[in-house]
């Protein structure tokens, strides 16, 4: 098959969707969240994800492999959450050689006003354009894909 006809695949169109409408969502999210509480979209995952965390703490191999990130990608994006004073290193009880990323008091407080620009954002850019139906569906998918691979 020549590229012509590969270029004119309707699944070319149907992944581009998918990959046109994640961009335009995470930039508008993004903004709001530079523009309102001075956070990048790496930075308020990482305090979502150690928000939601036993103890508002994980270790950093965790909280890399839930983002999809690397070692040292971690560290720097903690290296900078704890320079502004919302993360902090703790040792982990079991094992002195592993590190845990916690939020801190001040994480904690600015994790929470985050949430409510976030929310109000996903309700007016990401969930506004969908039925409850629709919504079972995309989780349905997204759960799938996410254990895809």
């Amino acid at each position: 098959m020549n590229a012509v006809n590969l270029l004119a695949d309707n699944r070319i169109t149907e992944f581009g969707l998918l990959v046109e409408a994640t961009r335009r969502v995470t930039r508008v999210i993004e903004a709001s969240l530079r523009e309102h509480h001075d956070l990048g979209m790496a930075e308020f995952e990482a305090m979502v994800r150690l928000g939601r965390s036993t103890d508002t703490q994980m270790s950093m191999s965790d909280l890399a492999g839930q983002m999809v990130l690397t070692s040292g990608g971690v560290t720097r994006l903690i290296d900078r959450l704890n320079a502004r004073g919302y993360v902090e290193r703790v040792y982990c009880p079991s094992d002195r050689r592993v590190h845990w990323a916690q939020l801190t008091d001040a994480g904690v407080a600015k994790i929470s006003l985050a949430l409510e620009t976030h929310l109000a954002d996903l309700d007016d850019h990401f969930f506004a354009v969908m039925s409850p139906e629709d919504r079972e569906v995309a989780v349905a998918i997204f759960e799938r894909l996410r254990s895809a691979g």
